[in-house]
């Protein structure tokens, strides 16, 4: 990756006893995909701590601008294709990316979990009872949300759409941009995590993962430290 104002760190994580869980065929051992993962850019919701789920926000200022960095810091990278949600903050996020240079596929069931009667809710203690109901709630995997979806569906709509991109893809670089809920999803089918790991994994609006899956060894997950986040090592 080219510098892009700062030098970032790239921290390597070896799961011990993870083997990619969405391989979908008898891996190669000479096969080798690589996964940048990022999230959409921020959103004026993410900004007022609102849950979005499936409503249809837009990226703010912020947001494209982190989409530019996002391309800065990943330009160089021999990525054949993009992937994105149905929902566009995602599509607005790999758009900027790709500049025109790259393909983008939008998979719907790539977009967020459902969130049903809390979308739109504030949890940034602004209505607590709204914020505890949906904490009480959401902590439970098998509750739909009233009209939402749980994240037991969610996850298990996630790992269908990674078997087929690993499927499509059994080697070679990609960009996948995803969603906060998503994106733990994704990693917990493409490292073997429960439900319980995944939901530890908090992704920012600018943080980069890059996933390398290779027959024959354990997955490996690298994230991205900018010098301004150097107490994450």
């Amino acid at each position: 990756m080219k510098n892009a104002g700062f030098v970032p760190v790239l921290l390597p994580l070896v799961l011990s006893g993870c083997q990619p869980a969405a391989r979908v065929d008898e891996p190669d051992p000479n096969a080798v995909l690589r996964i940048y993962l990022a999230r959409h850019g921020q959103t004026d919701w993410n900004a007022q701590r609102r849950l979005q789920g499936w409503t249809d926000i837009e990226l703010n200022e912020t947001g494209r601008a982190q989409a530019r960095s996002l391309a800065a810091r990943i330009d160089g990278a021999p990525i054949d294709r993009i992937f994105c949600s149905g929902l566009r903050r995602s599509r607005e996020t790999a758009e900027i990316v790709s500049g025109g240079r790259l393909p983008i596929e939008a998979l719907p069931a790539l977009n967020e979990q459902k969130l049903g009667k809390f979308e739109g809710a504030y949890i940034d203690g602004r209505d607590p009872q709204v914020a505890a109901e949906y904490e009480r709630r959401s902590a439970n995997p098998e509750d739909s949300l009233d009209t939402g979806e749980s994240r037991t569906a969610h996850h298990a709509r996630v790992r269908g759409a990674v078997e087929e991109i690993v499927h499509r893809h059994p080697t070679g670089t990609i960009l996948i941009v995803g969603h906060g809920g998503t994106n733990s999803g994704i990693l917990a089918a493409l490292l073997g995590l429960s439900q319980a790991q995944a939901s530890e994994i908090r992704q920012s609006n600018d943080e980069l993962y890059l996933v390398e899956i290779a027959g024959g060894r354990p997955p490996r997950i690298w994230k991205e430290i900018p010098p301004d986040h150097l107490g994450d090592l």
